[in-house]
């Protein structure tokens, strides 16, 4: 049985999510990575550093799946982040049911099935870090449901973190602003978005970087961060501080 503090973290096969595994793995702690990408996962675990890191195939909004991750932590679960999530643009008018309730389920009923299970696994208290979004605290054309669905990740944070401080449980929340993934990357590419559009509105004019919302993520997950609860803490380069460009 391990004693090192281990992690699980969903949707870790890429991205961010892949930046923060490497994050707490470099730290010492073993990390259970979850994404329904099985192989990618399974790949992704291969070059973080230590060893005793675990890939699970699992869907984030399934209690059973994110409930036999946190499982593997044997008693040491000490950090959750639900990072797990997709991005689907389209016109609120006619944005179909489907695509609205697939979006509410990964990202919001993901976090608070991730909550349930990781709590329910902290006896002696620990940290839950969620992904919201600056799309959840400021508007944006045409991505109204995923905005929706990370505004609703900063409210539970709020809810949780009052609720369950006194079990020695903190909850936190990322918002992060425009970050280089393979996803933006492929928008910009395929002429989705345009890059100096983004730019223009960020006042460090540059994208952030994976391993930069993994340090943040590091810092609320662990005990540095002993005395923050509660709290969605925007990594986007000034993009919400200057407001209206």
């Amino acid at each position: 049985m391990t004693t090192r503090p281990t992690a699980v973290v969903t949707g870790a096969a890429q991205g961010i999510g892949a930046a923060i595994g490497r994050r707490f793995a470099a730290a010492g702690h073993r990390v259970i990575g979850v994404d329904l990408n099985s192989d990618r996962m399974a790949g992704t675990i291969t070059t973080w550093q230590g060893s005793g890191h675990r890939s699970v195939r699992g869907d984030a909004a399934s209690p059973e799946d994110v409930g036999r991750a946190c499982d593997l932590a044997e008693g040491h679960l000490t950090t959750f982040v639900a990072n797990a999530g997709f991005a689907k643009a389209g016109d609120s008018t006619d944005y179909s049911l489907d695509d609205w309730n697939a979006m509410l389920r990964v990202h919001l009923t993901g976090a608070m099935v991730g909550a349930q299970e990781s709590g329910a696994r902290m006896p002696d208290g620990g940290s839950i870090v969620m992904m919201s979004s600056l799309n959840g605290l400021l508007g944006f054309p045409r991505r109204t449901a995923y905005g929706a669905a990370k505004a609703g990740v900063a409210g539970l944070v709020r809810g949780l973190a009052a609720e369950w401080a006194p079990y020695g449980i903190r909850v936190n929340a990322i918002a992060p602003g425009s970050i280089v993934t393979e996803l933006s990357q492929d928008f910009i590419r395929r002429g989705v978005i345009r890059e100096q559009d983004f730019l223009d509105r960020i006042p460090m004019n540059r994208f952030g970087e994976p391993d930069e919302v993994a340090e943040l993520a590091y810092f609320l997950g662990t005990p540095l961060s002993s005395y923050i609860t509660g709290a969605t803490v925007p990594i986007d380069g000034g993009w919400a501080a200057r407001g209206i460009t």
